[in-house]
């Protein structure tokens, strides 16, 4: 058995998966399912167990590594009630794992954990200060300066996706014109309903609906696009002037809609970055692409608190 291998899970509110890796994010073995988030906390930490448990059976690994949405305390791996995982209401997540694999436990924000595979292994390599903006379901930012995750005071996350970008706006996550609201995945749908309510107030489209009628010349559709790449180009634009950043990796937006809508963020970010900053920071799509959730996983038990 190779006695360098590692452990890696995968938590989000629609499916979870395990995976055994090497440190080069390699993954070897894998398990994924169905979340069943609305069950609670229990049955989802009994099938995460039992999962690894099976994984274990056949490798050694050395370290176990999470990757989970926040809000988070990532020293002590106490989870602080996600959005997205009912009943998450600070849970020992690390203490808990620890107990059940007998292993080494790191937990990390998704987004932070996606930054750093991204620079272990992806387009963030050669990157001094970057940061990863995971741009789906929620709005959530990780950042890697000099090689190691940026964490919140005493362990905390870092909420961008809460920060308040318009006086008016969507409503999520509780809050109104907030930059998950205007430049998430989850977002473009809020976006529909708000800009165009008689159209779209009773039934708005998904963001892949939204992307066909913007492909097929739908005025208002494409107006959708571009609010909210407008917004991503901002919120690049504001993190770029205030932390130095030479990169931007964008998630899953970037992914299902493409280089047309990159293009956008980019012109959007040019608009608003001080120049003398902003010459030096690229904005590009994940390298890690369809592997970016498991290297997350892998990343998270890399990662030095």
């Amino acid at each position: 058995m190779n006695q360098h291998l590692l452990l890696g899970i995968d938590i989000e509110g629609t499916k979870c998966a395990v995976v055994v890796g090497n440190r080069a994010g390699d993954v070897l073995d894998r398990s994924e399912w169905l979340s069943l988030a609305d069950q609670g906390p229990e049955p989802m930490l009994s099938r995460i167990v039992s999962e690894a448990g099976k994984l274990l059976s056949n490798h050694r690994a050395e370290a176990v590594g999470v990757s989970i949405g926040g809000p988070l305390n990532s020293h002590e791996g106490i989870i602080y009630s996600p959005p997205n995982l009912p009943g998450w209401d600070a849970l020992p997540l690390k203490a808990i794992l620890k107990k059940e694999l007998s292993l080494p436990v790191n937990i990390e924000h998704d987004a932070a954990a996606c930054a750093f595979a991204e620079f272990l292994w992806g387009a963030g390599r050669k990157a001094e200060n970057m940061a990863y903006f995971t741009c789906g379901t929620g709005f959530g930012a990780g950042f890697v300066f000099g090689g190691k995750i940026h964490r919140g005071a005493r362990g905390g996350t870092c909420e961008v996706g809460h920060i308040g970008l318009r006086n008016d706006g969507p409503v999520a996550f509780g809050k109104k014109g907030s930059v998950e609201a205007f430049a998430s995945g989850s977002g473009l749908t809020l976006l529909a309903a708000w800009r165009f309510p008689q159209r779209w107030a009773e039934l708005p489209p998904s963001g892949a609906e939204l992307a066909k009628l913007a492909g097929q010349g739908d005025v208002d559709a494409r107006d959708i696009l571009h609010l909210n790449a407008y917004a991503v180009g901002e919120v690049a634009a504001i993190l770029t002037d205030s932390l130095g950043l030479d990169l931007v990796l964008i998630g899953s937006l970037a992914r299902y809609l493409g280089e047309p809508w990159l293009e956008e963020v980019r012109e959007s970010f040019a608009e608003k970055v001080l120049p003398a900053i902003g010459n030096q920071c690229r904005i590009a799509a994940s390298g890690l692409a369809e592997r970016l959730q498991d290297c997350s996983a892998l990343a998270a038990a890399l990662a030095k608190s």
